[in-house]
């Protein structure tokens, strides 16, 4: 499913509709979902509609009650554990931060001369 190039609000539908799939799958009504997420049922029923927009804490909540939040990891992983990381880990010690690139002074590459010598 590619959603690049979908309206934000058509993407907030789809995640809705596929929430609101899994509670009835589930086999909880939305009082219940509430209940247990302590997201409210007026939230939770817009967020379902596509109609309205939750906080990320909520969305955290309905996700972690329906059994959904380990499917954050494959989005958010370990920066650490990606392919091309873990290719380079092989060869060189991996990276701790990232530092700014030195400028080169226009002087830096001159010959250093002692005292005198050029008279």
């Amino acid at each position: 499913m590619d959603w690049s190039d979908e309206n934000l609000y058509t993407i907030l539908e789809k995640i809705g509709t596929s929430l609101k799939g899994r509670r009835v799958q589930m086999g909880l009504s939305q009082e219940d979902l509430s209940e247990r997420s302590g997201v409210s049922p007026s939230s939770i029923a817009r967020l379902e509609t596509g109609k309205g927009n939750i906080s990320l804490l909520n969305l955290l909540s309905l996700l972690k009650e329906l059994d959904l939040l380990n499917e954050l990891q494959l989005i958010f992983r370990d920066p650490n554990l990606s392919l091309a990381l873990l290719a380079k880990s092989k060869t060189k010690k991996p990276r701790q931060r990232v530092r700014k690139q030195k400028k080169i002074s226009p002087n830096e590459h001159k010959e250093w001369i002692w005292g005198k010598q050029n008279e």
